[in-house]
């Protein structure tokens, strides 16, 4: 039996200070692995959990940009992640941000992230009996059901933490969105999804990448990232309109959740388009839509939420196949766990993508 402890920090209320609270360590049973946590990245959905816009069961460990190192393995593991690959103590890796059956309707339907039994990593109420269960840790535990990956050797730590949500999220609506190539894209949002989105779209074969934002540091770095042309809200239609002839683009991402953003979406898509909303994951005010266009224009919308664990694989892929690209640059800066108030409050900044919150790398 393990007598070690570890720190753990514990949300329990909105805008309020995390308590910095040691627990126990147990050696894992069953399937599971005890990962030491090198690093996790503040997602803006922890944000928005942190201001309260979404709900949570409190106290609760929030994080699930998550990378680490396993610690021990439960006796019945079998040592072998998602993809076949050999995993050992000390093996760097990642894993999907929720554990599912594999059994129930939704697994079987191809699902998973809806599993009716799911554990949703940073979003379990938290039980001090089991206290490892979110990023803002020394350690977590990762329970049966995990799908665990071996991080591409020499990949970082600013790159892999956003993996497991950022970028996985992004290839599961670029999967629903089809084949790219050749495709007018236009990305709403340049955030950590958008400028990951746009070096997305130029990777699947994209023929131009439009993104829009209301921060223009922000559209030059998405720039930077592969878009083709940057413009603010105001002018979107017009450019919209001047680069496709009066056409419209194929493809929508609107991946900021503002109502206004998919209200503006309409008077860009051209026939036979889809928009695929991915951000929209808090509640906001209802919008009208226009049916009569739906209708017209023969438009698909394709709600996006999470991923399944092969979009994982790929997006792991993706990062590896795009080293060339300034990944780091999107994590600002790190904390220590102990620092973790101010890493909330510099990451409600729109001058940082992400911060981070280290574990077992010093940085």
């Amino acid at each position: 039996m393990m007598s070690d402890s570890g720190l753990v920090a514990l949300f329990e209320k909105k805008s309020s200070s995390f308590a910095i609270s040691n627990f126990n360590l147990k050696d894992p049973v069953g399937d599971q692995i005890l990962v030491k946590v090198a690093g996790c990245t503040i997602c803006g959905s922890d944000v928005h959990t942190f201001l309260g816009r979404r709900s949570a069961q409190v106290p609760t460990v929030l994080g699930h940009e998550i990378a680490g190192r396993i610690v021990s393995f439960g006796p019945n593991n079998k040592r072998i992640d998602y993809s076949g690959n050999h995993l050992e103590i000390g093996t760097f890796v990642t894993w999907s941000v929720v554990a599912n059956c594999d059994n129930c309707i939704y697994c079987k339907r191809g699902q998973p992230q809806k599993c009716d039994s799911n554990f949703k990593y940073g979003h379990k109420k938290h039980n001090p009996e089991d206290p490892w269960v979110g990023g803002l840790a020394e350690y977590i535990l990762l329970v049966h059901g995990t799908k665990v990956f071996k991080i591409p050797e020499g990949l970082s730590l600013e790159v892999v933490c956003p993996a497991n949500c950022t970028t996985a999220t992004n290839v599961a609506a670029f999967r629903v969105a089809g084949n790219l190539a050749g495709k007018v894209v236009l990305i709403m949002g340049a955030g950590m999804l958008g400028v990951t989105a746009c070096a997305m779209a130029k990777f699947y074969g994209a023929k131009l990448v439009i993104v829009c934002d209301t921060n223009e540091k922000r559209l030059l770095k998405a720039c930077v990232f592969g878009a083709d042309q940057s413009t603010l809200p105001a002018g979107l239609s017009d450019v919209v309109s001047n680069l496709t002839e009066g056409l419209g683009v194929d493809i929508i991402f609107e991946l900021t959740g503002a109502p206004v953003a998919f209200e503006n979406a309409f008077e860009c898509i051209g026939i036979g388009g889809k928009i695929i909303l991915v951000g929209s994951v808090f509640p906001s005010t209802p919008v009208g839509l226009p049916m009569e266009i739906v209708v017209r224009k023969l438009l698909s919308i394709v709600g996006v939420h999470n991923y399944v664990p092969e979009d994982l694989a790929k997006a792991l892929d993706f990062l590896n196949q795009t080293r060339h690209l300034p990944w780091e640059s999107l994590v600002g800066k790190w904390f220590n766990l102990s620092d973790v108030d101010l890493a909330f409050q510099l990451a409600q900044s729109p001058e940082y993508y992400r911060v981070g919150i280290s574990g077992a790398m010093n940085h």
